[in-house]
């Protein structure tokens, strides 16, 4: 489905045949599954990464929501993704589209009410793109070291309208960014959602104390 890249990424590909979607048995949930009246915060893993991994964030978080860490619907390496590592071909949204379908068709098999998105990377790609597909999908998001897909979507004058909250949290020293990369994420998400950035200077493609103790401020400010 795809091939090496000049990151050094594993491909991403099926792991099988037919249509894709989330599996409920690899949900991991915190601090239980959901009840009717449950506000539940999705959270969107990685490139090659898994379920597991968003986890480490919730012990910071508001214990007033349930969060839903899900697995990715393809495979990547030992891991699992949503969509083509990077570069991202801006003509190519098949694959996001899919794992957008997948967690949309997820959410309506389950209690409770999906409030808010926790995206990492990829994962916070896919959480905008939810909202750029119904600015209506979410309260509010998080995206941390990622970006909206590169190319204009039909929804996007309507999620501008709507000003949904949103933090971005990253790092200035991030290699897959920049720093004309990064003025174009922060016009876009200025332009398209009410923003709250939270830029740490040393910090790679990843999440610090500094990033996470911003996620745990503008998720608490949420509830």
């Amino acid at each position: 489905m795809s091939t090496p890249n000049p990151y050094g990424f594993p491909p991403v590909t099926r792991l099988g045949t037919g249509p894709a979607g989330i599996d409920p048995a690899a949900v991991r949930w915190f601090p239980h599954p959901p009840g009717q009246d449950s506000r539940i915060v999705l959270l969107l893993h990685g490139l090659g990464s898994n379920e597991d991994d968003l986890l480490g964030l919730t012990p910071s978080l508001p214990g007033r929501f349930v969060y839903a860490s899900l697995r990715g619907i393809f495979a990547s390496g030992a891991g699992y993704a949503w969509l083509a590592p990077p570069p991202i071909d801006p003509s190519d949204i098949g694959m996001l589209d899919e794992s957008a379908t997948a967690v949309e068709a997820w959410r309506q098999s389950v209690p409770g009410r999906v409030i808010g998105a926790i995206g990492f990377s990829q994962g916070a790609m896919l959480a905008l793109h939810l909202l750029r597909r119904n600015p209506l999908a979410l309260d509010w998001v998080v995206q941390l070291s990622g970006a909206p897909f590169p190319a204009p979507m039909p929804g996007d004058e309507a999620l501008a309208a709507r000003q949904v909250p949103a933090l971005w949290g990253h790092g200035a020293m991030d290699p897959l960014f920049t720093e004309a990369d990064e003025e174009r994420i922060r016009q876009w998400m200025a332009g398209h959602t009410a923003l709250t950035e939270e830029r740490s200077e040393a910090l790679g493609h990843g999440v610090d104390e500094q990033v996470l103790a911003a996620v745990a401020r503008f998720v608490t400010a949420q509830a």
